[in-house]
């Protein structure tokens, strides 16, 4: 019985074929890491280090974590790292950590908000039907008896909303976790740091939301054991693709890496797959000329019109033939309304109220439709439109058509 996990399970959420090349089929990704996972653990390793040395009272400067820090990204660090957003680099990315951590330290240090009694704590999850789930605290810290908090480090770019912690299967995890393995602790506190931005986001659970989430989590459970059976796992696009590391192995983007010699080729009667690649290129282009043309053809269009528009007026001829067509003029006025900082709006209102019409135009909120519709009826006397139109503008306008002889 395999043994899942939150982000095993977010894997497959992201993307079905993605979950079976990493746990079913086991394959080795082309492609390396990417830089933000690599920061991420790089904080994640430091901030471990700092707490080990604390629980023996230990207290580092900023500047030992730091160093610490550059130290364990010069160790771990490989060249296949991915940098996938063109307008940053890895220094970028390695500051952006280490002013996480200067952060954090600022904030906590000494570090005695209360007493750590797990780091990196591997936790087995048991749920119904025989499932099991494995997860790794980062912090598990001893407030008052019967009461721990449960701390997870973010490097995210982002905060997200307390809805959304509050709904979070990984916190939720983490307190069933801690609930079936110490059934002593009565109050657990879920703790997210986002470190980018010295911020906590704090949530708890209830014993209903548990119940709630272990009755979803084994329904998933469920589904990705029915496709594992079935082998039925689809591709799944998404902005996550960009950071997929088996982006090269997927049917969705091989062809954009057929030009490596390590990178599987998908072959078809139609095309090759770097043919393919160049005929999405091509058709990129062709469309952009074609937006291009139309352009200019529309403002040729609008040229031509108006001059017609111009002649017709001048020469009162309503009509213009052409070999094949004829060119129809038709002028017509539209009641325009002035706008709400004009001050004839605010007269029009008062005429329309002092003649006991504006309670009809729903609850003193003017229909300028149905306004129209009585000035063209009989229902008002020629004085009445005179003055409500001495408040009005005309918008005067030629509708021009095209009809083959």
């Amino acid at each position: 019985m395999p043994l899942y996990s939150h982000s095993r399970l977010g894997t497959y959420e992201n993307c079905p074929f993605q979950y079976k090349l990493r746990y079913v089929d086991r394959v080795k990704p082309i492609l390396g890491n990417t830089i933000e996972s690599f920061m991420g653990s790089m904080v994640h390793d430091a901030l471990e280090w700092l707490y080990k040395l604390a629980q023996d009272s230990n207290i580092v400067s900023k500047e030992a974590l730091t160093n610490k820090y550059d130290e364990l990204w010069s160790e771990k660090w490989k060249d296949d790292i991915r940098v996938v957003k063109k307008e940053l680099t890895a220094d970028n990315f390695k500051e952006t950590g280490k002013t996480c951590l200067e952060m954090y330290y600022d904030r906590y240090h000494p570090f005695d908000q209360a007493l750590t009694i797990g780091l990196e704590e591997r936790m087995i999850i048991e749920l119904p039907e025989d499932k099991k789930m494995q997860g790794y605290i980062d912090r598990l810290d001893k407030i008052a008896d019967g009461h721990v908090s449960v701390h997870d480090y973010k490097t995210s770019s982002r905060v997200p909303p307390q809805a959304k912690a509050d709904q979070d299967r990984q916190l939720g995890l983490y307190a069933l976790a801690v609930h079936q393995k110490y059934p002593e602790i009565k109050k657990i506190d879920l703790v997210w740091h986002y470190v980018r931005f010295d911020e906590e986001v704090r949530s708890s659970r209830t014993e209903k939301q548990l119940d709630i989430m272990v009755e979803n989590t084994v329904n998933l459970i469920k589904d990705v054991e029915t496709a594992t059976e079935l082998k039925k796992f689809p591709t799944k696009t998404s902005i996550l693709c960009n950071w997929c590391e088996f982006k090269a192995q997927c049917p969705e983007y091989s062809h954009q890496y057929a030009s490596q010699s390590n990178a599987p080729v998908l072959d078809t009667t139609t095309m090759t797959a770097s043919q393919a690649a160049e005929t999405v290129d091509k058709l990129v282009e062709l469309k952009e000329k074609k937006k291009t043309l139309s352009s200019d053809m529309d403002a040729m269009i609008e040229t031509l019109e108006s001059k017609l528009i111009t002649y017709s007026k001048e020469s009162g001829h309503n009509s213009v033939f052409g070999k094949d067509y004829k060119a129809s003029f038709k002028e017509s006025e539209t009641l325009k309304a002035p706008g709400q900082k004009d001050l004839r709006r605010y007269a029009l209102e008062a005429t329309l109220e002092e003649m006991g019409l504006i309670e009809s135009f729903q609850q003193k909120s003017i229909s300028w439709s149905r306004l129209k519709s009585k000035l063209k009826s009989d229902d008002l006397t020629s004085e009445q439109k005179e003055k409500i139109l001495e408040n009005m503008d005309v918008d005067k306008s030629t509708r021009f058509t095209l009809k083959k002889l």
